[in-house]
């Protein structure tokens, strides 16, 4: 069938999805990323990983009274994670300001967040969900243009935002002006939105959907980034995914070698165009969603923010 991608039954898929709908309702976040970190490395050392989450939960622990409120945990991990001191031998996590943009896929990994202590607003709202659920904290995932952060449930039932990087709790202002969110985006659910857990597995997928693109073939990717939909039909970054997809197969195919369809015999022809046509359909569906590839000011905007967080933690 011309314009047709194999994807090839992958078993870390399965247990990821299997992790994101538990019998229970409860997500583990702990086991997905665990789950993320095996299926982008086989090597990965799970106990190691567990040990390390554990030591900085009862750091955090320690700090703070037993029936403490989440927002008063929710300090305490911030205060543990990003501010130099003992608890943390003086050496807090902070943003990775060499890698803004987290170009060196492998940097959004928590794993290589927790081994380094440099992250991205990919990795470092990870890390704080997944502590935080561990503190007994009720946290998700939300996204925003190029990025994410996490959102923290308190007492009264209420949702705040916890902006990773910093962290901070920026109200849904702050992200629509330095942004550039708009209303469609919003009433479409691509941005600014609480996840249920279920959907936060999907959120925590971008950095696997990153490793795909870059090791392993566009079937294997087009079968993350069509499960990252399947778990969150309003994740944005799982269709773009799914476009790259059919363009990285396109690319392996015929642009690799300098090919077009004026080149090509009817057969080819048919099937670059197939893949061509795949490619631009799901792009105008997410389009249509209010999603839109960043621009050349955008990215100047974000190195402009990333100046201002140099300026104010004096890096």
């Amino acid at each position: 069938m011309p314009g047709g991608v194999a994807v090839r039954d992958d078993p870390n898929l399965h247990i990821i999805e299997e992790l994101a709908s538990p019998p229970d309702g409860h997500v583990d976040y702990t086991l997905v990323q665990i789950a993320i970190e095996r299926a982008a490395n086989p090597t990965f050392d799970a106990k190691a990983f567990n040990a390390t989450l554990d030591h900085w939960v009862a750091v955090v622990r320690a700090r703070v009274p037993k029936d403490a409120p989440p927002t008063t945990v929710m300090t305490a991990l911030g205060q543990v994670i990003y501010q130099s001191g003992p608890w943390n031998d003086h050496h807090p996590f902070s943003y990775d300001l060499d890698d803004p943009f987290g170009k060196i896929y492998q940097n959004k990994l928590v794993s290589t967040y927790l081994r380094t202590r440099k992250g991205n607003c990919v990795s470092m709202p990870t890390l704080l969900m997944i502590l935080g659920q561990k503190l007994g904290l009720t946290m998700t995932l939300s996204q925003a243009p190029e990025h994410e952060f996490a959102r923290l449930q308190d007492v009264n039932g209420r949702w705040f935002n916890i902006e990773g990087t910093s962290p901070a709790s920026w109200p849904d202002s702050v992200y629509i002006h330095e942004m550039n969110i708009t209303q469609k985006q919003i009433d479409s659910g691509i941005y600014l939105r609480t996840t249920t857990p279920h959907e936060t597995v999907a959120g925590m997928l971008e950095p696997l959907e990153a490793v795909y693109a870059h090791q392993r073939r566009p079937g294997d990717l087009l079968g993350l980034a069509m499960l990252v939909v399947k778990l969150d039909p309003k994740n944005a970054g799982g269709y773009v995914n799914e476009a790259n997809a059919f363009f990285l197969e396109l690319e392996h195919r015929y642009l690799d070698r300098h090919l077009t369809p004026a080149k090509l015999p009817p057969e080819q022809r048919a099937d670059f165009q197939a893949l061509y046509d795949s490619n631009t359909r799901i792009l105008k569906r997410v389009e249509a969603m209010g999603w839109v590839p960043p621009t050349a000011a955008e990215d100047k905007a974000y190195l402009e923010r990333i100046e201002r967080y140099k300026a104010t933690h004096g890096g």
